[in-house]
């Protein structure tokens, strides 16, 4: 079961002119915003409250919901707080100031900021990355602010995308974990780990999108932090949920993540903003993804039941029918989790049964026709530069090819630069 979520979309528009794609087209951030209609966006709330919505999560987001007028916010936030008698929001932090924190008072706000690290590795964020000097002064200005929440006891957590600038190497890497236990001893104890998508330029490769994960996971552990996606696919492992939204099997034209526009529209999920499907579908037709990726991409994976491909923004070749271009990281993932459980004990999980041979995973043995996986269907999508860990090639070897699991090519070693298998 997947806990559903509404995000109330005040603006779209933001401050920032990040170096990475948000959910928003760049034309949209900075351009024309919205027509905003705050009677329309409440009625908007109380009528998907009324259906199966009622007790959702329900966030304040956008663009940057700090730029619309203090007056008509703290309306908006009163109006918010009268359905959980709380507020999560969602912000870059910069506009933070003493009239925000008294909202924030008034209205028992969690808060939620985005940053992707330390000074020296927030550095595609801000309102201009391509200026050092305004980049660090940004930076330092949020460290402050980060300090003050939780001096004055708010709770705060952090969603932080991973890309090459933060984790593309070990020693990037290891500042990020330094950084987690920074916020753990001012009293911010976890957050969200995304990877990013969409942008080649920065985003980690397969392998050091695994490998970012794995240690990242493991510096979690060691701290007793509590830092998603790892203490979400725990729980999905032990069978308790299904979440984040991007392993519930979303359909990308009726999100189970529903968003409330500034003129009061009910949309989508906003990951779905940046190729500009705002508008949900309301018709009961299956976008088709699911019944097609278990039977060819996600043919006989272990992790079926609690991962489906994951999200469909996130498609390989940013294709939304292909299963996610993360596979290999989630694979991965879920793997050493599932073994850390094993470990304590737990035998009982929601995970296909799986042997040596299975034709699923290309294990015939090793029989993937070159990788290109033709028994599945797969070469029209491409599988084979993205290492069909979909297939369970990863935990069989071949380590040319990137399966590091059973040091099969002992010419093949990791630069711990890089994070990338060299000759």
């Amino acid at each position: 079961m997947y806990r559903l979520t509404i995000i109330i979309v005040p603006t779209v528009k933001c401050n920032f002119k990040c170096a990475y794609p948000c959910f928003e087209p760049e034309t949209q951030r900075f351009g024309e915003d919205i027509t905003f209609n705050l009677d329309a966006i409440k009625q908007s709330l109380i009528d998907v409250w009324a259906g199966p919505y009622g007790g959702s999560d329900l966030c304040l987001h956008g663009g940057e919901f700090t730029l619309v007028d203090h007056d008509i916010l703290e309306d908006l936030m009163e109006f918010m707080y009268g359905f959980k008698g709380c507020v999560d929001v969602v912000t870059n932090g910069s506009r933070i100031d003493d009239e925000i924190m008294v909202l924030f008072r008034k209205y028992n706000v969690h808060v939620g900021i985005s940053c992707d690290g330390p000074k020296d590795l927030n550095v595609l964020r801000g309102p201009d990355p391509s200026n050092k000097k305004a980049t660090l002064d940004y930076n330092v200005q949020l460290s402050n602010t980060l300090q003050r929440l939780r001096d004055e006891g708010f709770p705060v957590s952090m969603l932080c995308i991973i890309h090459k600038k933060n984790a593309g190497t070990q020693a990037k890497l290891d500042k990020l974990k330094k950084w987690m236990k920074w916020l753990a001893d001012i009293g911010i104890e976890g957050g969200r780990f995304n990877l990013m998508y969409g942008n080649p330029e920065h985003e980690l490769s397969a392998r050091q999108a695994t490998t970012a994960w794995l240690e990242l996971y493991n510096e979690n552990k060691r701290l007793g932090l509590n830092w998603n996606p790892f203490g979400e696919m725990r729980k999905n492992l032990l069978g308790e949920k299904v979440s984040p939204c991007q392993y519930c099997g979303c359909n990308i034209f009726n999100t189970p993540t529903l968003s409330i526009l500034p003129d009061g529209t009910i949309g989508n999920c906003d990951r779905t903003f940046s190729k500009g499907i705002y508008i949900r579908s309301y018709g009961d037709e299956k976008s088709g993804r699911y019944e097609t990726l278990i039977q060819t991409q996600c043919r006989g994976c272990k992790y079926w039941n609690i991962c489906r491909g994951a999200c469909p923004m996130e498609g390989m070749d940013d294709d939304w029918r292909n299963k996610t271009r993360f596979c290999d990281a989630i694979y991965a993932l879920y793997t050493q989790i599932e073994r850390d459980l094993r470990h304590e004990g737990v035998m009982d999980m929601p995970v296909q049964k799986t042997t040596v041979g299975n034709v699923a995973h290309g294990d015939d043995p090793h029989a993937d026709g070159g990788h290109g996986d033709a028994n599945h269907g797969d070469r029209p999508h491409g599988d084979s530069n993205h290492g069909d860990g979909g297939h369970g090639d990863k935990v069989h070897g071949d380590k040319p090819h990137g399966d590091s699991s059973h040091n099969d090519a002992p010419d093949w070693k990791m630069n711990k630069e890089t994070l990338e298998w060299e000759k």
